[in-house]
């Protein structure tokens, strides 16, 4: 079994198919990125476990990043560089489904 540490850093946001998010939320999801801290458990490169090991304060983004590290390891992204930018992408794109989802229920209000 392989332990992989993951310091996630952000240094902006590209989304490709999102709406642009404003500066701010860059900021403050790009701040909390870089707190996050992940224990990936890989087994034949398959994730068996994820965890925080140092959370980001948001339980939507570990959550979020554990998600995507499945993802990006089944995609077999497995260089820490390739996989810390394929996480990234998949808290970025998390984030913008969820306030996209926001913004829709609060349309409907």
């Amino acid at each position: 079994m392989i332990m992989l540490a993951a310091l996630l850093i952000l240094a902006g946001a590209v989304g490709q198919e999102m709406p642009a998010p404003s500066t701010d939320d860059i900021s403050v999801l790009g701040t909390k990125l870089r707190k996050l801290q992940l224990d990936l458990n890989v087994d034949a490169g398959r994730m068996t476990a994820c965890r925080a090991k140092v959370s980001s304060g948001d339980r939507f983004i570990d959550d979020a990043a554990c998600e995507s590290a499945r993802v990006c390891v089944a995609n077999r992204s497995s260089a820490r560089t390739g996989l810390m930018n394929c996480i990234n992408d998949g808290v970025v794109a998390a984030v913008a489904r969820d306030r996209a989802k926001e913004e829709s229920r609060n349309a409907e209000n």
